[in-house]
C-alpha cells in the first residue's frame, strides 16, 4: 500500500520549494496548496479547510516547511497522521522567539502596506539565508506576489500562535543558523550545522539523508 505524503510550503511559497527533496519510492507525493483565509479566521478553522484537501486513503504523512510546519501540527490535531515532519519550523508556543513579543507590543505587524511590503527583499534575503542567484530568483518570484491580505493574516497567525499540542512521531529538522526561528528556543530532533532558514534548498542533500532514514522506519 502506498504511503501518502502531503507537503505544505512556507509563507508565500509554493511546491517548487520542495523541488530538491527526495522521498522513498513507496511514498506518493501530494502538494497541499494554500487557500485564501477568511477575515480574522483562527488557525484551527483554516487548518480544517486545508485538511479537506487530504483525500487519499491509507496512512497519511505530513511535511511542512516553516509556517507550513505549524499548519501541519494544526492538521494533526484534527485527523490521524502517521508522521509529521517539520523543516525550519516550530511545533509549540514555547518555541516562538522573544522578538515576536516585541513585534506585537510595538504594533509593527499593523504598519501600513507600503512600509511592511515595500523594499523588503534585502531583509527577507537575510532572514531566509538566501545566497545563490537561483535562490534569489526564486525569492524574487515569491515576493512579486501581491496577496497582502493572506500575508498579513499569516504573519499575525504566526505571531499569535498558542499551540500546546505536539503530535506523536514528529520529526523536526532545523538549522542552527536559522534567523526567523533561532535554535536556542527549539528542541528539534535533527540539527544541521551552519544551516539557515532556506536549508530546504541549499542543504537538501543532508535533509534527504535524514528523510531516507526516518521514512523507512
Amino acid at each position: 500500500m502506498a504511503k501518502h505524503l502531503y507537503m505544505i510550503s512556507g509563507l508565500g511559497a509554493d511546491d517548487r520549494v520542495f523541488g530538491r527533496l527526495q522521498f522513498p519510492e513507496d511514498y506518493q507525493l501530494h502538494y497541499l496548496p494554500w487557500i485564501t483565509p477568511l477575515p480574522d479566521e483562527p488557525i484551527s478553522s483554516y487548518a480544517a479547510r486545508m485538511a479537506a484537501g487530504i483525500t487519499a486513503d491509507g496512512p497519511v504523512y505530513l511535511a511542512g516547511l516553516s509556517f507550513g510546519g505549524m499548519l501541519s501540527v494544526e492538521i494533526a490535531k484534527l485527523r490521524p497522521v502517521a508522521q509529521t515532519i517539520l523543516i525550519s519550523s516550530i511545533k509549540h508556543k514555547t518555541e516562538k522567539p522573544a522578538y515576536f513579543n516585541w513585534v506585537l507590543r510595538l504594533g509593527l505587524n499593523k504598519l501600513p502596506d507600503f512600509i511592511v511590503f515595500q523594499n523588503r527583499a534585502p531583509v527577507v534575503e537575510y532572514y531566509m539565508d538566501i545566497k545563490s542567484p537561483e535562490e534569489k530568483q526564486l525569492l524574487k518570484e515569491y515576493l512579486a506576489k501581491k496577496d497582502y491580505f493572506y500575508t498579513r493574516w499569516a504573519i499575525n497567525t504566526i505571531l499569535n500562535w498558542q499551540n500546546e499540542y505536539v503530535p506523536e512521531n514528529i520529526i523536526h529538522i532545523h538549522g542552527d543558523k536559522d534567523h526567523p526561528f533561532p535554535i536556542k528556543y527549539l528542541q528539534p530532533t535533527h540539527v544541521l550545522k551552519n544551516a539557515g532558514h532556506f536549508m530546504i534548498w541549499n542543504r537538501a542533500e543532508e535533509i534527504n539523508r535524514i528523510l531516507a532514514v526516518v521514512l523507512k522506519k
